[in-house]
């Protein structure tokens, strides 16, 4: 596939990237089969996943809840100074805790197949844009933090700037709607199986 036709799919996916978990809802509504392990193997997930989420925005701040792609400084502070992508990061250990509490092994592989598409082409439309704007700055930065996952090294050159907690929290109000209508329709689903199942 080639650079133009991914970073396309990319911005596709998001401009729309507040639209895509509903797919995900619609699924619970029909695959979910949670039980009590499912529940306690999958929210540890969620919650690392919002904490870091928490974290991401108190170092990039409400900017991400924009529509457009845009960057007035380049963010290499907090866990940005770890992974260059944190929010993706914290967005798949949701998912896979939210996918392990629904407990459906067929319906979780559909959906990883999914969010794995919508990443893979995001990542490289979003870094095509830092590598545009932000020019050698960005090249360093990418030349010593790894995509998603840690590798252990922390970015040397890190700014220090940031957001305050309260202010994350209050930028993130959507997603923890969200979060919490889905982990509803989960609970609400396991409680109705039991009411057939008896």
């Amino acid at each position: 596939m080639s650079g133009t036709i991914l970073r396309k799919i990319g911005a596709f996916f998001f401009n729309r990237r507040d639209l895509l978990p509903v797919p995900l809802i619609l699924g619970l509504l029909k695959f979910a089969v949670p039980n009590r392990k499912s529940w306690l193997r999958g929210l540890p997930f969620v919650a690392l996943g919002e904490g870091l989420r928490i974290w991401g925005i108190m170092h990039i701040g409400p900017t991400t809840r924009t529509r457009s792609i845009c960057a007035d400084r380049l963010v290499t502070s907090g866990p940005y100074s770890w992974s260059r992508h944190p929010l993706y990061l914290a967005n798949i250990l949701k998912i896979v805790g939210l996918l392990i509490i629904a407990g459906n092994f067929r319906y979780a592989l559909a959906v990883s197949v999914f969010y794995a598409l919508e990443f893979s082409t995001m990542i490289p439309y979003e870094e095509s844009f830092l590598a545009e704007r932000f020019e050698k700055e960005f090249t360093d930065y990418a030349r010593q933090v790894p995509v998603l996952l840690p590798s252990g090294r922390r970015f040397s050159g890190a700014n220090p700037s940031a957001y305050s907690l309260a202010e994350s929290l209050r930028s993130e109000k959507r997603t923890f709607a969200s979060t919490g209508l889905i982990l509803a329709l989960i609970a609400i689903i396991g409680f109705l199986g039991k009411d057939i199942e008896a």
